[in-house]
């Protein structure tokens, strides 16, 4: 059937006129453009895994990127019985709200309209059709901008909506700096729930993260400084620029030299920007946290040499430091103990980039095991009728030796 007679018996099976800008797909086409352009496919040598493959989490399953469909046009789905309807609904499940209207039909092979239907989205696939159908037919009205919400576009209509005329009175007073704090509430947040491993909660809190992201482009936007489109294009060329082992032809030897080239192309970018760095330590946030910014220059200085040469010299350069805190504790000097107690814990950071861990996040996970154990020792206590301060060091440690094992 031609495309022209196609539209034609479709939209008559439909009850529907031609809608502007209509637009027309086969459904194992649709398939076909959902799969994101200049991947490799999986056997070609050298091949890195994915990251689902290192982690041990199943088989790779590319993103539909970019979605081939516009929600906020019409679209028309056709194609025979046997074409693979249920993926395609999984497609459209991915930017369409699962209540969103679908009408369908099925045709025979002269154009005639067997059967029509009309259902939410997420059960079109119980659809059953008249058996001697030879084509099926799928219409999606479009997406209003309000439920457009599976999508970046739709996440920016909120944040424009909020922060434009007849708007939020409490957004829309706001600055690019009162938003800091809020920003890094939720940065934590993101971290709460990724130690937790409350996959629900990181979804959420990212979600909490992406408001500011956009609430920030967005009145940058109204500013004139620069638009949601500036952020987009800068951090995708960055990611393609430091990955020359990804998007271009050059070939790396490892984690190590990945992380020698990052350092190199972003100081040419800084230099080609008049941001030239004078120090390798250079690009380190002074707001970090006192244990990863530690952790951060002691990287920034092994990159260049500066390193032991084997992870023995780093244990005994720890026991060198303890032996120095205990001298200056002794000696009762609070400045020179504060000094070597933060020589020591330098140290420990070091001693964890050897031992490929994040100090701040093994830090981080045994506040939390503190924190849990304690709960424990503080109700078992509460059961036997008595407060922690009435009880000797002993009973507490056996207490507590019963919470670490719990």
């Amino acid at each position: 059937m031609r495309t022209g007679d196609l539209l034609e018996a479709a939209l008559r099976a439909l009850n529907l006129e031609a809608p502007a800008g209509i637009q027309l797909w086969m459904a194992e086409a649709l398939l076909a453009a959902a799969q994101p352009a200049g991947l490799p496919p999986p056997d070609a040598p050298p091949r890195v895994a994915s990251y689902a493959e290192t982690q041990g989490l199943g088989t790779y399953a590319p993103p539909a990127a970019p979605f081939p469909l516009l929600a906020g046009v019409p679209v028309l789905l056709a194609g025979p019985p046997g074409a693979d309807w249920p993926a395609v609904a999984r497609l459209l499940l991915l930017r369409y709200p699962g209540s969103h209207p679908v009408r369908l039909a099925s045709l025979d092979t002269a154009g005639a309209t067997l059967s029509r239907d009309e259902r939410p989205l997420v059960h079109v696939i119980a659809w059953h059709t008249a058996p001697a159908a030879a084509l099926h037919v799928w219409y999606l009205p479009p997406l209003t901008c309000s439920d457009d919400l599976r999508s970046a576009e739709g996440l920016r209509w909120v944040v424009a909506r909020l922060l434009g005329p007849g708007g939020c009175p409490w957004d829309v007073r706001q600055t690019p700096r009162s938003l800091r704090a809020a920003l890094l509430e939720e940065v934590h947040e993101v971290l709460e729930a990724l130690d937790s491993g409350d996959t629900a909660a990181l979804s959420e809190e990212l979600g909490d993260l992406l408001i500011t992201v956009f609430s920030q482009s967005e009145m940058a936007r109204q500013a004139g400084h620069f638009a949601l489109e500036d952020v987009f294009e800068q951090v995708s060329r960055k990611l393609i620029g430091r990955h020359p082992h990804v998007f271009g032809e050059l070939t790396v030897e490892g984690e190590g030299q990945v992380l020698r080239n990052w350092e190199q192309i972003k100081a040419a970018e800084h230099a080609r920007k008049g941001r030239a760095r004078t120090s390798i330590l250079d690009g380190v946030p002074p707001t970090l946290p006192a244990l990863a910014m530690a952790q951060k220059l002691g990287k920034k200085a092994a990159r260049a040499g500066f390193n032991w040469n084997d992870i023995a010299q780093v244990w005994a350069r720890l026991q060198e430091e303890l032996d120095e805190l205990a001298e200056a504790a002794t000696a009762g000097d609070p400045s020179h103990t504060a000094e070597e107690l933060g020589d020591t814990l330098f140290v420990l950071t070091r001693l964890a980039d050897w031992l490929g861990l994040d100090a701040e996040t093994a830090l981080r996970e045994a506040s939390a095991r503190f924190r849990r154990r304690f709960g424990v020792v503080e109700a078992a206590a509460a059961r036997q009728g008595r407060s922690l301060d009435a009880m000797s060091l002993d009973e507490l440690m056996a207490l507590w030796k019963t919470a670490r094992n719990a």
